[in-house]
């Protein structure tokens, strides 16, 4: 940690005192500047930090937004405030060009800004398609060190869902309507990197293909546009944060201690005819804690996993630079551990660096520059944490003792894992992943050429390494086994005993090497031809190629493509995008087809007709279409070759090839594959009301996906069953409809100024075409009916009595006795079977988030929502046959009550099947995050070195509001078969020099 603190302190003096990266101070011809800062509407921003850069003198805006300040004759002012777009202003020969100085507000567009889209950029009011932006500064106030979660709840159409809970591994996931991001362009180039939100300038969110066309077809679902931080021209600035917390789960289940599983063991065996095996001194040891090796009474989570995991964050930026070269780094360093209270436990720490630098070499042309990476060292348990709680949701409280005595650990045939070996006496993995980019891009002004001609390129290499070993220790391990004596005493035998062996030797795992080059040329025309005529065009090659020691081959990706912008009479927009992504996997054919967009918009507040409407700022109405082949990087045919008999092979995609053994033959250009396709419909709009006050967007939506590869086994059925293998084809065609808004409400009264949002996005799926099997029941089908539907059972009770079973149709899904659900004839055919299935529901169609920013003095709150509504979901957390662990609610099984049916040892097929007894309402609200700072008074800090301070408590995962109350709802199976997330409480401290 010394030589980490040291290489911190080395760059930022490095970077502070750079002589050619900052203008110099001179203390002479100092000029005296006044002006107003206000926002769009010229509301007056008060408490607004005003710097000069060469004069170094500071001030801050009074209450009318004024301010005065000395500058040098020629100087840049730097004006910044939270909720606001930091600005610089050029001063020349001692003068600024407008009294006035206007800042933006965060979640405002402007009409002329201009926004990153595919490959290019456009101004706002320009762009066809569906987009959203957040800046980087709005969302450092999340709790995280990951991107991708701070977005939850934060944009319409975008969800955040967890991966791996575990905090050394620990990943998250956006949806965009649906559909997962092909890509995250990351400073123009596609990337994995592990992002944190105070690296980034802002995300912009492309929907469709009036945005995201010329991306191709790994943006086919829509893509992340990210922009990190840049340096601004005139400014020196280093920051620094520092925050620490605590994390425990948001959710442990409530299971059964031994003696309550034994008692209702007990009860399942009566129901299935067996004699019960837990005598009523057996179940009274339990309780009493006499023999823990004869009668263990485990409590897994209190006894393993009770400990907090706590993390710490600290970061550094430095940026600044003059008129001709800026620059920007950031440096992170994460450390986490985890949640166990046994062992070495769980940790990791992570090292990251990113670092920008623009230089401008002439009139005509600049150079941006783009270096950084992460180092990764994660140590833990081979017992990954998924594995572990999944088998504490397995073994009851009386799976097996965990140590028989001081030298001996104790399995059992049916319960072999010791969780107490497996956390802190077991193997250990320890991985170090080293990834690291570069990008380098130039741009050219070409208008000595042609007026409005420009060129730019950009190259990027991105590189990934895991390497990986394992310690693997060993301990004494048996069986317990208790005989008799003559004289009637108990003898504890130790059998099918291992001896264990310490290890010191780490031995080598599977390495991970990975490889991705990047290279974007773009020829941008953009030309006035007078105020109403106007055109953009951008004609862009790209390639990629992707290599990797877990790749069967190498990816290769190759785009052309033109997208021209015609601007007419200032208010209306005629755009087409026209590309070519050749696929090499597949035919000469399908390589040379062409992809298209098209694109709309209307500037309808220009329109005399809305000219006298005051409340109207801006609406921008667009619509956009576009045909576009979806991804096939990973798609190849293989041929496995074997030595001996029983060959087989298979056609299709990686994880689908037989696995019997031999080497993999790679074959391409086939002649039977099309590439798939998705038909892209967005038609919306974009609006500002009420002098800004209120902002927001509505989109209808019309996704179709066609010539989806498929095996098509239920095509196949007739075949003979010594057919060598099935090739894949295109054979699947499914469509989504839907509507996504976003609208946002500012208001400032007195001192208080809040921003209050809302979004929500509404999707339902239809089939028109898939491999799935055919019923002569229309409702049981896939094809033809929407794809969210849940397909089951219609359910009439619990069955009392023998009785009741008689006088019922009869059932056809094995022995139904008392105690058992009973079923509606749905068809009324007299049976209850296959074909009484119908659609009894449909999964979540809504999401939804809502979030609240507000200021008062130097205090800031911000709270952020998400959830999902409008559905269902089978809840079979209470399908527990053999001997896996019951859940306190069991309790409540018949004849306790009819809230679950009658416990069993069997795997009962009346009762666990998709029906409406087990629908539970999947809707669920939960708190995301929760922040409050306190910002220092200007006044305190305008004679000191520090520019800004503050402090601030948050937590995330706080609270969750759902009809379900025994779980973590947006993850349902996080704390019983996976990992549980994670809640946080942390404190920090943020200082501006």
């Amino acid at each position: 940690m010394k030589k980490i603190n040291i290489a911190y302190l080395v760059i930022a003096i490095l970077l502070g005192m750079h002589p050619g990266l900052v203008n110099a101070q001179s203390d002479t011809n100092l000029k005296t500047i006044t002006g107003t800062i206000t926002d769009k509407t010229g509301n007056k921003i008060a408490n607004v930090a005003v710097k000069a850069s060469g004069s170094e003198h500071r001030t801050f805006t009074d209450k009318d937004g004024f301010f005065e300040i000395n500058t040098e004759n020629d100087d840049f002012i730097i004006v910044s405030r939270e909720g606001f777009e930091k600005s610089v202003i050029t001063v020349k020969d001692g003068a600024i060009a407008a009294g006035i100085i206007i800042m933006d507000r965060w979640d405002v567009m402007n009409a002329q800004e201009k926004i990153q889209i595919a490959h290019g950029e456009l101004p706002f009011e320009r762009v066809t398609g569906s987009i959203e932006r957040i800046t980087g500064e709005e969302l450092k106030d999340y709790p995280t060190v990951f991107l991708q979660e701070a977005l939850a709840g934060r944009l319409s159409g975008l969800y955040a869902v967890y991966g791996d809970a575990s905090p050394e591994v620990e990943s998250f996931g956006n949806v965009v309507r649906g559909s997962s991001f092909g890509e995250i362009y990351v400073d123009g180039v596609p990337s994995n990197l592990v992002l944190n939100p105070r690296e980034v300038d802002d995300v912009i969110i492309a929907k469709d293909y009036g945005s995201s066309f010329l991306y191709g077809g790994t943006a086919a679902g829509g893509a992340m546009i990210v922009n990190t931080k840049r340096g601004i021209p005139g400014e020196r600035l280093m920051r620094f944060m520092v925050r620490g917390g605590l994390r425990t789960p948001t959710f442990i289940p409530d299971m059964m201690n031994a003696q309550d599983y034994a008692r209702h063991y007990n009860t399942a065996l009566g129901n299935d005819g067996f004699a019960p095996i837990y005598s009523q001194e057996t179940i009274d040891a339990y309780t009493n804690g006499t023999d823990s090796i004869r009668n263990p009474n485990n409590d897994y989570y209190r006894q393993l996993v009770d400990d907090p995991a706590n993390y710490k964050h600290i970061t550094g930026d430095f940026s600044g630079g003059g008129e001709k070269v800026q620059y920007f780094t950031h440096l992170g360093y994460y450390t986490a551990t985890g949640i166990e209270s046994v062992g070495s436990g769980r940790n990791i720490a992570r090292l990251r660096l990113n670092n920008n630098v623009q230089m401008k070499f002439s009139e005509y042309g600049s150079i941006n520059l783009g270096i950084g990476g992460s180092f990764n060292r994660r140590k833990a348990p081979l017992l990954n944490g998924n594995s572990m709680f999944n088998t504490i949701y397995e073994y009851p409280a009386n799976a097996l003792p965990y140590q028989i005595n001081d030298t001996i650990y104790a399995r059992t045939p049916e319960f072999n894992t010791n969780l107490l070996v497996g956390l802190a006496h077991g193997s250990v993995i320890e991985d170090t992943r080293r990834d690291a980019f570069a990008r380098i891009g130039l741009d050219l002004d070409l208008g000595s050429i042609t007026q409005g001609l420009s060129f730019s390129v950009l190259g990027g290499l991105y590189t990934y390494n895991n390497l990986s070993r394992r310690l693997d220790p060993s301990v004494d391990m048996a069986e317990p086994f208790f005989t008799q004596t003559a004289s009637g005493a108990d003898t504890l035998v130790l059998r099918n005993i291992s001896r264990g062996a310490p290890d010191n030797v780490w031995g080598t795992l599977g390495d991970r090497v990975d490889r991705s080059q990047f290279v974007n040329a773009n020829f941008k025309y953009r030309r006035n031809f007078n105020d109403n005529h106007q055109v953009m065009a951008d004609l862009i090659y790209t390639q990629r190629r992707v290599s990797g020691s877990q790749l069967n081959q190498e990816e290769r990706l190759r785009n052309i493509g033109l997208r021209v912008n015609y601007f007419i009479n200032k208010k209306y927009v005629v755009e087409g995008n026209v590309m070519n992504s050749a696929v090499r996997q597949l035919s000469k054919e399908e390589r040379n087809k062409l992809s298209y967009a098209g694109g709309l918009a209307w500037l309808a507040h220009k329109e005399s007709f809305l000219a006298d409407a005051s409340w109207l700022t801006f609406l921008k109405v667009r619509a956009n279409y576009g045909i576009l082949g979806e991804p096939v990087s990973s798609f190849f045919l293989t041929d496995d070759q074997y030595t001996g008999s029983g060959a087989g092979g298979s056609f299709g995609i990686v994880g689908n090839n037989s696995s019997a053994g031999g080497h993999i033959r790679i074959l391409t250009g086939s002649g039977n594959i099309k590439l798939p396709r998705r038909q892209y419909l967005n038609v919306g709009a974009d609006f500002r009301l009420f002098d800004n006050k209120i902002t927001g967007q509505i989109n209808y939506f019309n996704i179709r996906r066609t010539d989806q590869l498929v095996l098509p086994g239920n095509l196949y059925a007739l075949l003979s069953s010594n057919a060598s293998y099935l090739p894949f084809m295109n054979y699947s065609d499914s469509e989504q409809r839907g509507i996504d808004t976003r609208i946002s409400y500012h208001r400032t009264i007195g001192n208080i100024e809040f921003t209050v949002s809302a979004n929500a996005t509404r999707r339902v799926s239809y089939i028109s075409k898939d491999n799935s099997v055919v019923y002569p029941e229309a409702d049981r089908n896939r094809i033809g009916n929407k794809g969210d539907r849940i397909v089951g059972l219609e359910a009439d009770g619990i069955f009392q009595n023998q009785a009741e079973i008689e006088a019922a149709p009869l059932q056809m899904f094995g022995e139904v006795k008392p105690g058992d659900i009973r079923y509606r004839d749905h068809n009324g055919d007299g049976v209850v079977d296959e074909k009484d299935y119908h659609e009894i529901g449909h999964f979540a169609r809504i999401i939804y988030g809502f979030s609240y920013r507000m200021r008062y003095k130097g205090w800031s709150l911000g709270i952020y929502t998400d959830g999902i509504t409008g559905g269902s979901f089978i809840d079979s957390r209470q399908w527990r046959p053999g001997m896996q662990d019951y859940t306190a609610e069991m309790a409540k099984s018949w004849p306790a009550s009819n809230d679950l049916p009658r416990l069993t040892t069997l795997n009962n097929d009346n009762n666990y099947r998709s029906s409406t007894f087990w629908m539970r309402n999947v809707g669920f609200l939960n708190l995301r995050s929760v922040t409050l700072s306190y910002t220092l008074p200007p006044s305190i800090l305008q004679n000191t070195v520090v520019r800004d301070a503050s402090v601030f408590i948050a937590g995330k995962n706080l609270l969750t509001v759902s009809s379900v109350d025994d779980r973590f709802m947006p993850s349902q199976s996080k704390g019983y078969e996976q990992h549980p997330v994670l809640n946080a409480f942390e404190v920090g401290l943020e200082v501006s020099f």
